[in-house]
């Protein structure tokens, strides 16, 4: 393996510091306004699950009984950081301090590949990037999972510079720090190969006896290969340990199958909730029942997609490649630009330095930067990584660990146009040229991630927040059901908006209807009329969310449950009139009573058909039947309706 020249110069302390502060100017401008957020305040989806796992962790309770199905990094330090005593706030800020040390590490692996004033424009650069904090303040492995694999690539860089009784611990410790990356990010494993390719190639380009002074480039990456082995080797023998072998976890399938799919939209997540659960089930028929198998199962889905619909499964992918380059940042849990438009984060509006500005001139960057073997090692990690998120779906949270790689070559760029156009006047203007294009690319929306629908979700989550206690906030249904209507207004395709508000409407409706079964029950039916009058809309309101759901995914079992309860609870109010001594002249109330009964039941029984081993639909669509039966059959057509609905 040849070794590189060693940089001379003293690594400079005071430009470390001004990247540092940079680095810390940034996450100060984000967290100020963004503390104020019930964002920073309350785990939402990826960090609520993570949040659960690691209480449950520290109480000693079970939370994965199988093998693990997501990764297991972000969970294990939370739990460690919950025992130092640190809440959710205290957690934040110091990701955040990881954050401002990975700017340094980051400007260290820049001095060791590029000029010095280049390596600093870079770190800075990358400094000042605020979707990097804006990562950090989440309660996910991303602060870890950089900050390790910058550490990682530091040392290895300097390992292959380093006599080899050096170079070999740190590239130990390198494999180590990339495979505790991998326990929160597995598909940073794809760094691995890199390495093993560099080295070879270095190897391979050494002048005659270079081997007698560096390691071997086999031996180097052996030792940095068993590094990465012995650090995700707990998650793997836990896996084992639970009868199925998953290196780390079980998520490859459904993050496949959800960026090639016919519903895929190349951006979107399928979050926890209606289609997850459709998507659980129908694993769970077809006998895919733990996470390896969930997991193979969507793999299969996937490729079997991709190869019936080439043409579409192209498409999506030229897709996915312009969302990667772009300026706008695909949403993953949270939305960047709801805190910078709905809570002041001013950072993360779009006249900040930001990717719109850094991404174009990181792309002509790696396309014209001259090569270098050290330089090259940190283009190909760039494009491998990159490449590698394309099969999948590209949201802002899994290119953001490329940004700081990417930073350095846009300084590099910007260089090199500079002695261009003293030197080259031709390929200055060739470079200044598809620079320009590449900001077209970037900056223009070709997808309308800027349209007010993708805030959906995040009305969605705030519904989701306030109707939950967390730490000393109390739940606020009313602020919970304005954020749920407004999710549905601006995505009337959103299922799970849909799903959630008509549950939240049916249950704030139930305690009237049980207050006017009581008063009818008592002879007292009169006094109902005004809880009959508030609820009836109310549960109308909900029965159409529940209704329009299964319009949108006909396999929600528990939108088709909570539509038969609406109508079963409906059923109740208009029977509240009836009692022993009801005449003909109650046929309308009865009536009512059992079509409302009727719906209910037909609803229950889409619910058991959805899903035949739910004991919930099973049982409600038994109440169903129970209390359309104990209708009075006041006259011959009330009898007929009840009989037509024994027949059904």
């Amino acid at each position: 393996m040849a070794k590189p020249i060693r940089n001379s110069a003293a690594f400079p302390w005071r430009q470390a510091a001004l990247v540092a502060a940079v680095a810390l100017l940034v996450r100060i401008l984000f967290w100020a306004p963004a503390s104020r957020s019930l964002f920073m305040q309350t785990p939402v989806v990826d960090a609520s699950f993570f949040d659960q796992w690691a209480r449950a962790l520290i109480d000693g309770r079970p939370f994965e009984t199988q093998a693990f199905f997501k990764p297991p990094l972000a969970a294990y330090l939370l739990a460690l950081l919950y025992r130092l005593g640190l809440d959710m706030p205290g957690v934040l800020v110091l990701q955040l301090g990881v954050g401002v040390a990975t700017a340094v590490v980051n400007f260290a692996v820049a001095r060791l590949v590029l000029s010095p004033r280049v390596a600093l424009t870079g770190a800075l650069a990358a400094a000042a990037l605020p979707i990097l904090p804006f990562f950090e303040a989440q309660m996910v492995a991303e602060a870890w999972t950089m900050a390790f694999t910058s550490v990682s690539l530091l040392l290895f860089l300097q390992a292959v510079i380093a006599p080899a009784r050096r170079g070999l611990l740190r590239l130990a410790l390198s494999g180590a720090l990339l495979g505790l990356a991998a326990l929160g990010r597995p598909n940073v494993l794809v760094v691995l190969p890199v390495l093993g390719v560099w080295l070879w190639r270095q190897g391979r380009a050494s002048a005659p006896g270079a081997h007698a002074r560096a390691t071997p480039w086999w031996r180097a990456f052996a030792v940095t290969a068993a590094g990465c082995l012995v650090a995700i080797a707990p998650a793997t023998l836990h896996n084992l340990r639970h009868g199925e072998f998953v290196p780390i976890s079980a998520n490859f399938g459904v993050n496949l199958y959800t960026g090639n799919s016919e519903d895929a939209d190349g951006v979107s997540a399928i979050p926890v909730g209606v289609r997850w659960d459709g998507l659980q089930l129908s694993a769970r028929q077809r006998g895919a029942a733990t996470p390896g198998a969930f997991s193979d199962l969507m793999a299969r889905d996937a490729l079997k997609w991709m190869t019936a619909h080439p043409g579409q499964a192209l498409q999506l992918t030229v897709k996915k490649a312009v969302l990667l380059l772009n300026a706008r940042e695909g949403r993953n849990n949270i939305n960047p630009r709801w805190l910078a438009e709905k809570e002041g984060v001013f950072v993360l509006a779009r006249w900040w330095p930001g990717t719109w500005l850094l991404l174009p001139l990181a792309v002509a960057g790696l396309v014209f930067v001259p090569r270098e073997p050290r330089l090259d090692l940190l283009r190909w990690l760039v494009v491998v990584q990159a490449a590698a998120i394309l099969p999948f779906f590209v949201a802002a949270r899994f290119r953001a660990p490329l940004l700081p790689l990417a930073a350095l070559f846009a300084a590099a760029f910007v260089a090199q146009v500079l002695e261009w156009r003293r030197t080259d006047t031709r390929r200055f203007a060739v470079a200044v040229g598809v620079a320009a294009a590449l900001f077209v690319v970037a900056n223009v929306d070709w997808y309308g991630l800027g349209e007010d629908r993708w805030l959906a979700q995040d009305e969605f989550n705030l519904g989701v927040v306030t109707m939950r206690p967390f730490g000393d906030r109390q739940p606020d249904l009313a602020q919970a059901a304005a954020h749920l209507r407004r999710a549905t207004e601006l995505d009337p395709l959103d299922v799970d908006a849909h799903m959630r508000y008509g549950a939240l409407l049916l249950m704030q409706a139930r305690p009237d209807v049980d207050r006017v079964t009581a008063l009818a029950g008592a002879g007292r039916s009169g006094e109902a009329a005004p809880l009959v009058a508030r609820a009836g809309p109310v549960l109308e309101q909900a029965a159409r969310h529940s209704a329009r759901v299964l319009e949108i995914y006909p396999r929600s079992q528990l939108s088709a449950l909570n539509l038969g309860l609406c109508r079963l609870l409906q059923g109740e109010l208009a029977r509240a009139p009836l009692g022993p001594s009801s005449t003909a002249a109650d046929e309308p109330a009865a009536l009512a009573a059992v079509a409302c009964y009727a719906q209910a039941v037909a609803a229950m029984r889409t619910a058991a058909a959805i899903d035949p081993a739910w004991n919930d639909a099973r049982q409600g669509l038994q109440d169903a039947l129970r209390r359309a039966r104990s209708v009075p059959a006041v006259t011959p057509v009330v009898a007929a309706a009840l009989q037509r609905l024994d027949a059904r």
